[in-house]
């Protein structure tokens, strides 16, 4: 079984994971998508763009 979780925005910039410093108070979520996602990517769309995640449930490959 999966799921898979979709967010959009009105910005055209391409999303890539950060590299918070431990005091920074954000910077985190594509850092977290990334480890908890069996994958993830995003594509540009009227407007903006889309960022999505696909998460299964554990055993699956």
């Amino acid at each position: 079984m999966s799921a898979r979780i979709v967010v959009t925005d009105t910005s055209r910039r391409k999303p890539a994971p950060g590299a918070p410093s431990p005091g920074d108070e954000d910077g985190r979520g594509l850092l977290l998508v990334d480890a908890l996602a069996h994958r993830w990517g995003s594509e540009l769309v009227h407007g903006g763009k889309r960022v999505w995640a696909e998460l299964r449930a554990d055993g699956e490959q």
